[in-house]
């Protein structure tokens, strides 16, 4: 039987990119999820998803492995990249005990998968990813993270990811009120 830390570790690639939704009218976030292939086969419910907001440029945006295993069902994340994140890090519980447990990480950080698998019960952590831990790499611009989640999750087409559609604006600098 194949388990997510399997799916997790394969070398994968984008099926194809679907593009960013339109703006959702309540939140102004915008997003994709593009099915991921292993080994060449579309493997159904394993997908990227990204996200952001449309007027928050270069800020607030997430890349997170995702799998459904039955469809319907609640999607499992596997691992995700959070930069620049609006709600200015991340608190980790304190329990189970880790090197992370308890901390606050910042804006820009990683929920590693290593963190939130249970490897003596073979299945994710309850809490979807609720352990993070600093990114040692130097994310400077969109491009910079693209590349940094695509070596994360063992994507190896990732520069078929589009930027986001941001909605620059010279008064606000991006930023709606």
């Amino acid at each position: 039987m194949v388990t997510i830390k399997d799916v997790f570790e394969a070398s994968n690639s984008i099926a194809y990119f679907p593009g960013w939704s339109k703006p959702e009218s309540e939140t102004d976030y915008v997003w994709f999820d593009a099915p991921i292939d292993i080994g060449g086969v579309t493997e159904t419910g394993l997908v990227l998803h990204g996200g952001c907001f449309a007027h928050r440029t270069e800020c607030h945006v997430s890349f997170e492995l995702r799998y459904q295993k039955t469809p319907g069902k609640k999607c499992r994340p596997i691992e995700r990249v959070d930069w620049r994140s609006l709600e200015g890090g991340h608190s980790n519980p304190r329990k189970p005990s880790s090197e992370w447990s308890g901390r606050r990480v910042s804006d820009t950080h990683l929920h590693d998968f290593a963190l939130n698998w249970a490897e003596t019960k073979q299945r994710m952590r309850y809490g979807n990813l609720a352990f993070a831990r600093e990114i040692s790499t130097n994310l400077n611009d969109f491009a910079d993270l693209r590349v940094y989640a695509g070596k994360r999750l063992r994507i190896n087409n990732i520069d078929v990811v589009q930027d986001p559609p941001w909605v620059y604006d010279f008064f606000t600098q991006g930023m709606i009120k």
